[in-house]
């Protein structure tokens, strides 16, 4: 973990990585977002990379949600990006900007019932398992079309594009072929429509591979050790 003023530094370095990232991809200068994976970091790591300017964080479980999302400023953007269990939907509120995660049919139908119920749309990302790897969550890729099709049977739920998380163990060349494939996969679909989905996020890149995935395409990246130091 740490410190304040280390926290303020290294979101400085990430930022200035993401802009060269962007600059070395020929892309719009505001194209990528940064959210600060927060899991298991303390409260007062958090309320760090605030003061610094960090507004858009992540989490990957509800109730460890619950807790920071009380603690901090209401101008905090939340993040879900872990496998969401159907039975802990119901914790959720309008603060929650965006769901990466969303990989089944019965969170899509779950998410649903609680959005009718509280008068809402969640924005979603449907989880794409592209690298086909059995340790991971998310749909295959040949199941995206199908699951896409479906969304418009259920109003208070939109797709806004999909997420990924690249193998454990591959090489920086295969993961980042792993981002090109969601890109292109998501590319194939824009032509496309269907209602609820609009396919403009690609969520994709983590601490060890961030950059990789901007040159692929990435409009938000998930970092975290590299803003917050080794988990706690």
């Amino acid at each position: 973990m740490l410190t304040d003023v280390s926290i303020e530094q290294s979101l400085v370095e990430v930022r200035q990585r993401i802009e060269q990232a962007v600059a070395r991809s020929n892309r719009d200068p505001g194209a990528v977002r940064l959210l600060a994976v927060s899991k298991t970091q303390p409260i007062s790591s958090l309320e760090a990379a605030y003061q610094a300017g960090q507004r858009a964080f992540a989490e990957n479980r509800v109730q460890e949600w619950l807790e920071k999302a009380t603690s901090l400023p209401n101008d905090c953007e939340w993040h879900l990006i872990g496998r969401v269990q159907t039975n802990k939907v119901k914790y959720l509120d309008p603060k929650i900007s965006m769901i990466h995660s969303l990989d089944r049919f019965s969170l899509l139908e779950t998410l649903n019932e609680q959005g009718e119920r509280r008068g809402m749309v969640w924005t979603t990302l449907v989880q794409v398992n592209i690298a086909r790897d059995p340790a991971k969550a998310g749909l295959m890729p040949e199941e995206v079309s199908d699951f896409l099709n479906s969304v418009g049977d259920y109003p208070h739920v939109q797709v806004q594009g999909f997420m990924t998380i690249g193998a454990l163990e591959a090489s920086p060349t295969e993961t980042q072929g792993f981002f090109r494939q969601l890109r292109v996969l998501r590319d194939t679909l824009l032509t496309q429509t269907w209602p609820g989905v609009d396919l403009r996020h690609l969520s994709m890149g983590m601490s060890r591979d961030f950059e990789l995935a901007i040159e692929e395409g990435a409009t938000l990246v998930r970092v975290g050790h590299q803003v917050f130091g080794e988990r706690g």
